[in-house]
């Protein structure tokens, strides 16, 4: 149907992009009292881009007939007639396959909702029985999904992939004499080779014990290490002010000149690297046709590249990266990091044995407020109080703020220890000298 599609969109005299997805999913969610949540879908259809005469609209059909198919081709046509032309309207030419190895597990597939209820039911077991403070499981989710990909542009490019992924979840809640805590953790994986449920139920329920007796510590300028989900958390709003995109329509505080500036610590490597097939982030080509491929955003402090798709390379006068990525076919690709991460230069025990005094971050609220047009965000924060290398007690309540730019240049040690969320991948990162609000 991709095919019949590209030509119905070819005897228009129009350029165009056709994406097939189908996914696959399964997942189990359950609390204390059994099976809360089970669910089976599986979603299938098309994304069309067309462009006609430098004018471009999106429409997507679930009905996978030619008549469908051929429908709403025309509608896209004749609303080609009520949209600007802009010259950044382009499809991709890049006919060159990759090797796809790695992506697809086929035990993955074959997971069915009973294995996936007795593990999450074993979830809640294991969190229950880590320590009798553990009160509520307020969710120990478990889930499969299977996505198949084709791309084809009017340009020659047809290519397809085929990816299994697992996850798997817990919020766990503790109790004692001092007040109540919570513990959340999640893991990603190709296959359940690569993911053990049950550590993270264990993980989960050692967070809400551990962060029992928290109290608000003194404001003042402190060393901060990010646990590597909370880093990982950050970046999956932070990397907004290095997208092509914003920093073309200036709603990043990024400029195109800043290419090539050194704008951050030297200390600070970050990296895009979707070339693992082992790891959720990775794909051999984004949702437009592109390779995707490993570069650095910033390398030793210097502003390198953005993340782009093919209309923010183009009006930048720059390449693709292949960081476009369509989540539904219902929705037109965005850009999206590809297992972006920190370059390491130490191990977790060094970052940890550097801090005198400091706080460490294990969990954010209000991440998602990050303005990229100035870089300013402002979190509240959980964790620990950490004294010559040692967590000395819990915290939480207090407030971290600041500048994203400011943050990457404070940047003084990243630890080797990966965990990996798919689009980004977090690890133990120590920044010096942030502003910490308490009491």
């Amino acid at each position: 149907m991709v095919e019949f599609a590209i030509e119905k969109i070819k005897e228009k005299k129009a350029e165009g992009l056709v994406f097939r997805m189908l996914d696959i999913s399964r997942s189990v969610s359950s609390t204390m009292e059994g099976p809360e949540r089970i669910i089976e879908r599986r979603r299938e259809g098309l994304g069309m881009m067309v462009i006609k005469d430098g004018k471009r609209v999106f429409v997507n059909v679930s009905d996978l007939s030619e008549e469908s198919v051929d429908r709403a081709i025309e509608q896209a046509i004749q609303m080609c007639e009520y949209v600007q032309a802009d010259d950044g309207n382009v499809v991709s030419d890049d006919v060159e396959t990759k090797e796809q190895e790695g992506f697809y597990v086929e035990s993955v597939e074959k997971v069915d909702l009973a294995k996936l209820k007795d593990l999450s039911l074993s979830m809640v077991e294991k969190a229950k029985g880590y320590d009798p403070r553990i009160k509520f499981i307020r969710g120990a989710s478990v889930g499969i999904n299977v996505v198949e990909q084709e791309v084809a542009t009017t340009r020659g490019v047809h290519k397809r992939f085929k990816a299994t992924a697992v996850q798997a979840s817990a919020m766990c809640s503790a109790i004692d004499k001092s007040g109540g805590s919570m513990g959340f953790w999640w893991a990603v994986g190709r296959s359940f080779d690569d993911l053990d449920p049950l550590s993270v139920a264990e993980k989960a329920a050692k967070r809400a014990v551990d962060g029992l007796g928290a109290e608000v510590e003194k404001t003042g300028v402190y060393d901060v290490i990010f646990d590597p989900s909370a880093i990982a958390l950050l970046f999956m709003n932070a990397f907004l002010p290095f997208s092509g995109e914003e920093v073309y329509k200036k709603s990043s505080f990024l400029k195109p000149d800043d290419i090539g500036k050194k704008l951050f610590g030297d200390k600070v490597s970050l990296v895009n690297d979707p070339t693992d097939p082992k790891l959720v982030g990775s794909m051999p080509f984004d949702s437009e046709g592109t390779n995707t491929r490993k570069f650095y955003i910033v390398e030793n402090g210097v502003l390198k590249s953005f993340f782009h798709n093919l209309y923010s390379a183009t009006k930048l006068g720059m390449k693709p990266t292949g960081n476009a990525v369509a989540r539904s076919f219902r929705r037109e690709p965005s850009i999206m990091p590809l297992n972006l991460r920190f370059e390491a230069n130490a191990k977790r025990d060094e970052v940890l044995s550097a801090v005198e005094r400091g706080i460490y971050v294990t969990n954010m609220m209000g991440v998602h407020t990050l303005d990229p047009v100035s870089g300013r965000f402002s979190v509240q924060i959980s964790g620990f109080l950490v004294e010559n290398g040692e967590f000395k007690k819990p915290i939480r309540g207090m407030a971290l703020s600041g500048y994203l730019k400011d943050l990457l240049s404070g940047v003084d040690m990243v630890a080797d220890d990966y965990v990996h969320f798919g689009p980004v991948s977090g690890s133990t990162v120590l920044v010096k000298g942030m502003s910490v609000g308490g009491r």
